[in-house]
């Protein structure tokens, strides 16, 4: 990661294992990327507050780490209409 460049926010997960593979699509993708708050649910596993995990991007990936997470989506939804029939 590059000192210089500014991390944004680029979705919120309700778990590390939605999160992580948000990541690992990016990373398949040659984009940087790192997942912040995984380590709560360790650290307050009975908390009644939800914590979200977010991922994040620098801030000049944002509009291709949409696009790539938005195409990995609707192949999703494809294979799984695939499968529903």
């Amino acid at each position: 990661m590059h000192d210089d460049e500014k991390l944004v926010t680029l979705a919120d997960f309700e778990n590390e294992f939605d999160a992580e593979l948000a990541k690992l699509t990016l990373d398949n993708a040659g984009i940087e990327s790192v997942v912040m708050g995984e380590d709560i649910g360790t650290i307050k596993p009975f908390s009644s507050t939800n914590f979200n995990v977010e991922l994040q991007v620098f801030e000049k990936d944002v509009e291709r780490a949409r696009q790539v997470l938005a195409e990995k989506a609707e192949q999703g939804d494809e294979e799984n209409a695939e499968s529903d029939q």
